[in-house]
């Protein structure tokens, strides 16, 4: 057993309330377009948001903020101070002076917009400088770039004096369509690039088709009339002589792909970066010249802290191909990985198919949740490794996890004597007890029908290779359960578990056939299904905790979910469980 590491993922990860809160993700969602991310002199002409002068300080050594007086160098001064920026300075230049930095020093420069005014208002905003243009071609590196954005056509923008000035002096510009129209940017597509803006329209233009949710009808018409009139249309600009053509992704991406043989300059390209939760990811799609489709799927964290996810996620799916599990119809395959300044990007296989929640009708006889299942079962049952002595160490890190689950939430004695005695029923087992290889997170969100029916399983990063049987067995039986109450009509996901899962339901029965098939294909005793199917939701409960806040803690979904159950022991289903 010394080698065996069981659970190492979970026990890695810091369970820290709010520490991952929808909402709280840096913004410069645009700097994934530049060549590289690793930047000496950045400027800043006018005061960017918070979110972006978070991102500018990762990428830039030194940010220059130059603002209209001294309230806005105050603003941006206790932003810097909230953030921990300290690479950040904020200035207010004399119109009858240069900008405060050497010649040809900025890497790049930002035309942030002012409030209430365009992005080439900017310029002129600074344009008291006798000769702005002239100043730009000052503080530039040879290979230094220009950012803005703007709104409304293209041939009209790009033909007005000033930027038409800009063009003549730094080169014809390199062109993005962003959505939405207006706030942090999700998606940037090369503007000429109708066919990759399209694909993004049809499959929701601020995810990446892997999981794809339909907008509500509403809002997707009105969005997409938004995008096509000339007030909805968006636009960044990048201009400069190191800028590329903006077909190419970018450099930073085909260097690391092309240290593992794969070229990516006849790929069209768009970019997904949704805007929920620090933990998602940056996702470029690489489309197949020949059918217009995704042929890879980039993902790239944001932030370094989550780099572990990712590389974990790197490791699973190599270590399954090595495992003999290497379906490419259902299974993402690894293309290449790598690092770039401190950011991890792994690019993989696209999975053809459609996001099974479009898919399923939510029923017992769903013949894609029978294929969920089966391939669950498969899956524990390929990579089973039996092993003497492993109940007691799974105990004894159950016994941790619940640790650390009482440092966040609120225990009665009689709960955590509960929780207590179903660990001890493990450690006391006699029986075998096979770890099994887990994905971690098999939500019907992370699920993919194929064209042939089959059911794929993307996003593995919480997979375990040494890993609790079980637990993504019933983690997706829940998940089906919540979108089975749902469609009809149980908004609240707790009672649409109890109607579903709990309570005397076909799908119910279901849930019991599967566990007994489950168990018995990779050889666990009956009498483990109890303790594991409470300390699955203990675990989920903790994973929970990041993105909860304090206040909303004890309401959260799986901790409530684990006290109903524990209230509920003698619930149809959970007697019919137990009893394997």
């Amino acid at each position: 057993m010394e080698n065996v590491s069981i659970l190492d993922t979970t026990l890695a990860t810091a369970f820290v309330p709010g520490s991952n809160l929808k909402g709280d993700v840096a913004g410069a969602n645009w700097s994934f377009l530049l060549p590289a991310l690793d930047l000496e002199q950045i400027l800043c002409l006018g005061a960017p948001p918070a979110s972006t002068l978070a991102t500018l300080a990762r990428i830039g050594r030194e940010v220059t903020v130059v603002c209209r007086d001294t309230a806005q160098v105050q603003q941006v001064g206790e932003a810097s101070r909230q953030h921990g920026l300290t690479v950040v300075r904020a200035v207010v230049v004399d119109s009858r002076v240069a900008l405060p930095l050497p010649d040809g020093s900025a890497d790049l420069v930002v035309l942030a917009r002012a409030p209430g005014a365009s992005a080439f208002r900017n310029l002129g905003d600074f344009g008291s400088l006798r000769r702005p243009v002239a100043e730009l071609e000052r503080l530039l590196r040879p290979d230094g770039l220009i950012y803005f954005e703007f709104r409304g056509s293209p041939d009209l923008r790009l033909h007005s004096p000033t930027v038409k000035h800009l063009v003549e002096s730094f080169g014809p510009p390199r062109i993005f369509r962003l959505m939405p129209p207006s706030g942090e940017m999700q998606t940037a597509v090369p503007y000429r690039d109708h066919q990759t803006f399209n694909y993004f329209l049809r499959h929701g233009p601020h995810r990446p088709p892997a999981s794809l949710r339909p907008f509500k009808r509403a809002e997707q018409i009105l969005e997409r009339r938004l995008i096509a009139s000339k007030y909805g249309q968006r636009f960044g600009v990048l201009l400069g002589r190191g800028a590329a053509d903006p077909e190419y992704p970018p450099q930073y991406l085909r260097t690391i792909a092309e240290q593992a043989g794969v070229d990516l300059r006849d790929h069209r390209w768009g970019l997904s970066a949704p805007r929920d939760y620090r933990s998602r990811k940056v996702i470029f799609l690489m489309m197949d010249p020949a059918t217009g489709t995704p042929e890879y799927i980039v993902k790239m964290t944001r932030d370094p802290a989550m780099n572990p996810r990712l590389e974990n996620e790197h490791r699973a799916l190599v270590l399954l191909r090595e495992k003999g599990i290497e379906d490419r119809e259902t299974l993402p395959q690894v293309s290449f990985f790598g690092h770039h300044n401190g950011l991890a990007i792994l690019g993989e296989t696209a999975i053809e198919g459609r996001p099974f929640r479009q898919e399923t009708d939510a029923t017992a006889s769903c013949p894609h949740f029978r294929a969920a299942t089966d391939w669950l079962i498969h899956l524990s049952a390929t990579t089973k490794s039996p092993m003497d002595g492993a109940a007691e160490q799974v105990a004894a890190r159950l016994m941790v996890l619940l640790g650390r689950f009482e440092e966040i939430y609120r225990l009665t004695p009689g709960q955590h004597a509960f929780l207590a005695d179903q660990i001890g029923k493990i450690s006391r087992s006699r029986t075998a007890f096979p770890l099994v290889f887990q994905h971690g997170d098999p939500g019907t969100w992370n699920l993919v029908v194929t064209p042939n029916g089959r059911v794929a399983f993307l996003d593995w990063e919480a997979a375990e290779p040494e890993g609790i049987p079980l637990w993504d067995l019933f983690y997706f039986l829940r998940s089906y359960s919540v979108g089975a109450a749902r469609a009809r009509g149980t908004r609240d996901r707790l009672k649409g578990f109890a109607q579903q899962f709990l309570a005397e339901s076909p799908l119910s029965l279901r849930v019991v056939e599967a566990t007994r098939r489950y168990c018995q294909q990779i050889g666990l005793s009956g009498h483990l299904v109890e303790p594991l199917f409470y300390t699955c939701w203990m675990h989920r409960a903790l994973k929970e905790a990041n993105r909860r806040g304090e206040a909303r803690l004890e309401n959260s979904h799986y901790v409530s979910l684990l006290r109903l159950c524990i209230e509920q022991r003698s619930a149809p289903t959970l007697r019919r469980l137990f009893s394997l």
